[in-house]
């Protein structure tokens, strides 16, 4: 056994945890499949990831990502030799209810092509590059894209860690054509449970 004197808590102490084997992360080696599966993800991260996760210690996800995300979009228009126009908000000419905050549309496309901008700590931006799909958890958001813009027929999903210097941008494109099932299905129950909604508050509020 070889004792090392160093100061837990302290950066060089956390980057140490970073490329050994401890005793958090044996519960998840020795666990179920998905919890091992997910635990090489945190380990490989670990591994590529120059200097701390993030920045800014705590630093919330929605935080880490408006902070990221000038740097991403920066970055797929270099890969993508593209230009991308910024829109803050988005309604749907039939339903304006129905709408979305997209990240960008490609310039020049006539907003048939847009973006989705996720900036992903570690773990889950290799989950995101090596599983090569849109996470279950943003699957939704993306669909709405396809609900709100009739028109829009490619979306890319853009996963960005800047500090995974070997692959710190992995695009994910996502085509109307193959996911066409979800976005009918959606569409038509949100429009369903807007008419609910809309009928509760008319008796609420019968004026209305």
């Amino acid at each position: 056994m070889k004792k090392i004197n160093i100061e837990q808590g302290s950066p060089e102490w956390e980057q140490l945890r970073k490329t050994h084997f401890t005793g958090t992360m044996l519960k998840g080696i020795c666990g179920t499949p998905k919890a091992r599966q997910e635990m090489l993800y945190e380990v490989i991260a670990n591994r590529l990831i120059l200097g701390v996760d993030s920045d800014t210690d705590y630093e919330n996800p929605m935080d880490r990502g408006s902070r990221l995300e000038i740097d991403a979009v920066s970055a797929f228009e270099l890969e993508k030799n593209v230009s991308i126009e910024r829109v803050g908000f988005i309604e749907n000419d039939e339903n304006p209810i129905i709408s979305n905050s997209p990240d960008g549309y490609v310039k020049d496309t006539d907003d048939k092509i847009a973006i989705e901008i996720k900036c992903p700590l570690g773990k889950n931006y290799v989950k995101l590059w090596l599983t090569n799909k849109v996470p279950e958890e943003y699957l939704y958001q993306v669909f709405q894209y396809f609900i709100v813009n009739p028109k829009l027929e490619k979306l890319y999903f853009v996963g960005y860690h800047p500090q995974i210097q070997v692959h710190p941008l992995h695009i994910i494109e996502v085509f109307r054509k193959d996911i066409l099932q979800e976005i009918e299905t959606c569409k038509v129950e949100q429009e369903k449970f807007l008419s609910e909604a809309e009928a509760i508050i008319k008796k609420i509020i019968p004026e209305l």
